[in-house]
C-alpha cells in the first residue's frame, strides 16, 4: 500500500495527464488562444477562432468550408507562428472544423 500523501493540485494532475497525451501544457494553450489574434492577423481572427488544443492539433473553428480550406493553406505559416510563441514540437498540425453559425 502506498502511503497518502495528501492532496494535489488539480493542475499538477492535469499537467500530468496532458503531458502524457502529448499536448502542451496549459499556459501554452491559453496562450495560443488568448494570442490568436497576433498568430492570424485581426481580420482572420475575425472569421478563424481557436477553440481548443487535441494532443498536438490545434482545432479552430470557421463558419465557411471556404475558411477551412483557407487554414489548410496558411497552415505551415500558422504553424511557424506558434511554434515562436510557445516553442517546437508543441503544435504539429492545425484543423478547422466549420461550425454555422447560430441564429437569422
Amino acid at each position: 500500500m502506498k502511503p497518502d500523501r495528501g492532496p494535489v493540485p488539480l493542475r499538477w494532475s492535469l499537467e500530468r495527464l496532458l503531458a502524457g497525451m502529448g499536448a502542451p501544457q496549459i499556459d501554452d494553450t491559453m496562450m495560443i488562444i488568448d494570442q490568436w489574434p497576433e498568430i492570424v492577423g485581426a481580420r482572420l481572427a475575425e472569421r478563424i477562432e481557436a477553440v481548443a488544443v487535441s494532443g498536438s492539433e490545434l482545432l479552430v473553428a470557421v463558419h465557411d468550408p471556404a475558411w477551412a480550406s483557407q487554414v489548410a493553406w496558411l497552415e505551415a505559416q500558422l504553424l511557424e507562428r506558434i511554434e515562436a510563441l510557445v516553442g517546437p514540437g508543441k503544435i504539429t498540425s492545425v484543423r478547422a472544423r466549420v461550425q454555422p453559425r447560430e441564429g437569422p
